[in-house]
């Protein structure tokens, strides 16, 4: 089937979060994650090496309930046991507790760039004997790719993620795109996921206006068609007609602020030039966390888990 783990829950009520301020986000306890992994490990162990499950999540980097939040995002992510996991928006505190988890770092690689502020960061199962790197990006907003060129197991598998500029910065974000294309084009079996910060069927606040500000032609998601013409968006094309919204103030309104805000920021492209095909695609995070905040979720996205079938493994 074309569903991995599949979830869904309304939230029964809504609570603003604090204001976002980067200096309370202080040391964190370490996340107790031990079996956790050790289920992963098995279930990567089993899984045949001509499929790659990747995830992409922008993890939130708000210090509300923080530790709790991102305990349980890990528990979700371990229990898909991805090959590979590309996040965003990782504090320097909560990549600091997964690179200290010695459970952890036995089954993943976990990339070393800096993360400060904030960041992204790559889980990749260490028999890709990843090698991980990164490029700077045109930003005001200390924007950076970073990938994982794997060695191993699936041999010059590139799978590289990013936060595109947030905002109403589309000019920027098709400056950054162009730079990642060029990152890419020697390397014909990759991926590219993380936030892009727009949807395929709307603009950012169409939700508040009488008419929709660009028609389907105009949208800036035109702009992978344009510059990654070789890519395609897989969540789109295992499910043509399913919204598969990543960040959703109907159905995550103590995360996310403007209850009419369903967006799908988040995305996974894969390369067709040889033979990276997605079967599967699910969204993580959908359920509530058990604690004292009804209808908390671990982040205010969703994350994206998608199943591709490597054929060609010879080229």
């Amino acid at each position: 089937g074309s569903s991995i783990s599949g979830a869904g829950a309304q939230a029964p009520k809504s609570r603003q979060p604090p204001p976002l301020d980067l200096q309370r986000a202080e040391a964190w306890p370490q996340l107790p994650l031990a079996s956790e992994v050790q289920s992963a490990a098995a279930a990567l162990a089993e899984r045949s090496s001509s499929v790659v499950r990747v995830l992409t999540w922008n993890v939130w980097f708000d210090p509300f309930f923080g530790p709790r939040r991102q305990h349980a995002l890990m528990q979700e992510l371990l229990g898909a046991a991805p090959d590979i996991a590309c996040l965003q928006e990782v504090l320097p505190v909560f990549a600091e507790v997964l690179r200290e988890s010695a459970a952890l770092r036995k089954v993943y690689d976990i990339s070393p760039q800096d993360v400060a502020p904030y960041g992204c960061l790559m889980l990749v199962r260490r028999d890709l004997r990843p090698q991980f790197g990164s490029r700077g990006l045109p930003s005001e907003m200390d924007r950076e790719l970073l990938f994982a060129d794997c060695t191993a197991r699936c041999p010059s598998l590139l799978v590289a993620t990013v936060h595109l500029e947030s905002l109403n910065f589309a000019a920027v974000r098709k400056q950054q795109l162009q730079v990642i294309a060029d990152t890419l084009k020697s390397h014909p079996l990759s991926i590219i996921c993380g936030d892009f910060n727009f949807d395929d069927t709307q603009t950012w606040g169409d939700w508040r206006l009488k008419k929709p500000r660009f028609g389907p032609d105009e949208l800036e998601n035109h702009v992978l068609r344009d510059v990654l013409p070789a890519y395609c968006d897989t969540w789109r094309t295992v499910h043509p007609s399913k919204p598969g919204k990543t960040f959703d103030g109907e159905v995550n309104p103590i995360c996310v602020p403007d209850r009419l805000e369903r967006m799908r920021y988040d995305r996974l492209l894969a390369s067709t030039r040889v033979g990276l095909k997605p079967i599967a695609a699910d969204l993580l995070g959908t359920m509530d966390i058990d604690c004292d905040i009804a209808g908390l979720k671990p982040s205010d996205h969703f994350g994206v888990l998608v199943d591709l079938l490597v054929e060609n493994m010879s080229s």
